[in-house]
């Protein structure tokens, strides 16, 4: 039995993570299911983890299609201590989700092969959270340098500027690689650039990059696609990269020769 571990927190840009030992989250008396809401609180010098009663998969069509009542009576059926019979298939196809789920986080997003140019199309912010965490994880990183660039990182600087602040932010990242391992960097959303009138110069930066990058790194760059009105640029831009990520469906592709 495993109820000690030592945990580090881990910090990314505007983000921090905990990291837990994989003994301690795989011991059967470990409270927490992978994915599931929580709440953190602080009391003294401690910090308090608890369960807040929410579902932490990722919803479902299913369940987008519950209205405001069947949310209602459904919470009241929980507070009554009702439990949901659920068919067979049901329970195998959720599982089937869940498997698959963590599978394309482990191959295709943690242990991303060194010098992809990798472009993420995403909608959900919980899901682009998700999704860095795994890029950044310290088990496949190791001590190679890290760098998340934010749409905060752009405040109070003009427009033409804000190319050139990202491509010295990436040579200074990768500049502190004293490991074999690849500078890892991603930009969270680059739909900004779109939305102000900064087409050009994006597709300038993301084509320099090439669809495998040169250097010993692994980009991911990150769209909001619920931001984008206009397809042409982002077919454009997909062209420029050699390894995309979708969020739904999540699934990961590649092109044929990137990866040769």
């Amino acid at each position: 039995m495993v109820t000690h571990a030592e945990a580090k927190i881990h910090r990314v840009g505007p983000r921090h993570t905990i990291y837990l030992a994989k003994d301690l989250v795989e011991d059967s008396t470990f409270p927490f299911r992978v994915d599931e809401d929580l709440t953190v609180r602080i009391e003294g010098d401690a910090l308090i983890i608890d369960k807040d009663g929410r579902s932490g998969r990722r919803p479902t069509k299913l369940d987008e299609a519950h209205g405001y009542k069947d949310k209602i009576l459904t919470k009241t059926l929980d507070i009554l201590s009702f439990s949901p019979l659920t068919s067979k298939a049901e329970r195998i196809n959720q599982m089937l989700s869940e498997i698959h789920e963590a599978e394309m986080l482990e191959s295709r997003v943690r242990h991303m092969p060194k010098n992809e140019h990798a472009i993420f199309l995403w909608e959900e912010e919980t899901f682009l959270d998700m999704v860095l965490s795994e890029f950044f994880d310290q088990g496949a990183t190791g001590k190679a340098p890290k760098g998340l660039f934010s749409q905060k990182d752009l405040s109070g600087l003009d427009k033409p500027e804000a190319i050139k602040k990202i491509r010295g932010w990436m040579a200074e990242v990768h500049a502190s690689n004293e490991t074999n391992l690849p500078t890892r960097i991603a930009v969270e959303d680059y739909s900004w650039f779109l939305q102000n009138g900064l087409s050009k110069g994006l597709m300038d930066l993301e084509q320099s990059i090439g669809r495998r990058v040169k250097e010993n790194m692994t980009i991911l760059c990150g769209y909001n696609v619920s931001k984008l009105t206009d397809p042409k640029p982002l077919e454009m831009l997909l062209g420029f990269h050699g390894y995309a990520i979708l969020d739904q469906p999540f699934r990961a592709y590649r092109r044929e020769e990137a990866a040769r």
